[in-house]
């Protein structure tokens, strides 16, 4: 199936290329799918789809003479973005030139013996926030370059989760795991949840989030602490689901026993020890990449317990049996710069309408990453705080 090889590889790989087949640690086999170059009709169209030129000569004079703090930079330009390493021959620890993975996915162009540098053209990429990974320099794993070119009003300073967690603390959330273990076609798992200082006693005035990513629920709500976003009324319970059976857990039909396990765990006995026989103010899915798809399935397939779902940059997914979703709330979004996804989002975002839902959307001008994901969680931990 087309969306498992997909989904399998960035599990493999983290964000190296959305169509690796290499596994992480060993990335002399990586097989980059590259962006496309531009074309004519790239540039009539103003640039609506990521394509890449090379530079032009007044461009290579000004990327010799840039001062590299360290070996990769960018600079921005109308609609694109220039990116540029400063490598010898020997720094390149596989394929002939540097090569950037995850967010953009591109091979850069030698301007000389220790300079190279391509140009991504995207309209108003200039003002994304982005981190690509340089893939290829000997002797270092995999690092990113930051790049944002957001408004400063916009940006946000992400503290570390030790220091996030410590002031959460000082205004009484407080934060655990709980241990479940293996059961028939399912992986033992180690639960994490953040209740809210209001959700310590009861949570009859909470919303509970399941979220299945719950390897990145640290993320998550530092991204929202950093936004200002009050969890006092939230029980957020994060799922991890790192493991070599996470597709089978989060996409129906590729492992219906596994899929069905875990979709009972979620809605029986985890439901049950986080919530204690009480009924929340609300009660959400949440999930990105595979576990986009899961939220919005495990609405589906339980409209009567859950009031909504947060998608973000959902797999491949397709509508088996129509429900009514009058009433529910569906956050979604995707990234500008992971077309699949984008175009999964799109899907949901219109199904969801028409099934009755209130939609809310982000789509941000970033690709397969927190840079995404962060926007459509804030975006919902924000509408619900405010109704």
């Amino acid at each position: 199936m087309k969306f498992l090889r997909l989904l399998i590889s960035l599990v493999a790989v983290a964000m190296l290329s959305p169509f690796s087949t290499a596994r992480a640690g060993n990335l002399s086999g990586l097989k980059l799918a590259v962006i496309p170059q531009c074309t004519a009709q790239d540039r009539e169209n103003g640039y609506t789809r990521v394509c890449v030129e090379r530079l032009d000569q007044g461009e290579i004079e000004e990327v010799k003479s840039m001062y590299f703090a360290d070996v990769i930079r960018y600079k921005a330009v109308e609609n694109g973005l220039i990116l540029a390493a400063k490598m010898k021959k020997s720094d390149i620890a596989f394929f002939d030139r540097p090569a950037f993975g995850g967010e953009i996915t591109t091979y850069l162009e030698p301007i000389d013996s220790d300079n190279y540098a391509i140009k991504v053209r995207f309209k108003g990429i200039e003002k994304a926030k982005l981190n690509p990974l340089l893939l290829n320099f000997a002797g270092r794993p995999p690092f990113s370059l930051n790049i944002d070119g957001r408004d400063p009003a916009d940006r946000t300073v992400v503290e570390s989760w030790p220091v996030v967690l410590q002031k959460l603390q000082n205004q009484g959330v407080r934060f655990e795991v709980i241990s479940f273990p293996h059961a028939e076609h399912l992986e033992a798992k180690s639960i994490k949840v953040l209740r809210g200082s209001n959700c310590l006693q009861t949570i009859v005035a909470c919303r509970v989030i399941y979220d299945t990513d719950g390897e990145s629920l640290e993320s998550l709500i530092s991204n929202a602490h950093a936004a200002h976003i009050s969890l006092d009324n939230f029980v957020l319970v994060g799922v991890p689901n790192p493991n070599e059976h996470r597709t089978a857990e989060l996409l129906k039909g590729v492992d219906q026993n596994r899929f069905n396990a875990f979709l009972g765990f979620v809605v029986t006995s985890l439901r049950q020890t986080i919530e204690k026989g009480e009924t929340p103010k609300g009660r959400y899915t949440a999930g990105f990449s595979n576990g986009g798809a899961w939220a919005f399935d495990a609405l589906l397939f339980h409209p009567n317990l859950f009031d909504g779902a947060i998608v973000m940059s959902p797999a491949e997914w397709e509508l088996q049996s129509p429900v009514q979703l009058k009433g529910k709330k569906v956050f979604v979004g995707a990234g500008e710069l992971e077309p699949g996804f984008l175009k999964t989002a799109r899907e949901i975002e219109k199904i969801s309408g028409s099934l009755g839902a209130e939609v809310k959307t982000s789509y941000s001008k970033s690709g397969h990453s927190m840079n995404t994901w962060a926007p459509v969680w804030n975006m919902a931990l924000k509408n619900l705080n405010e109704n």
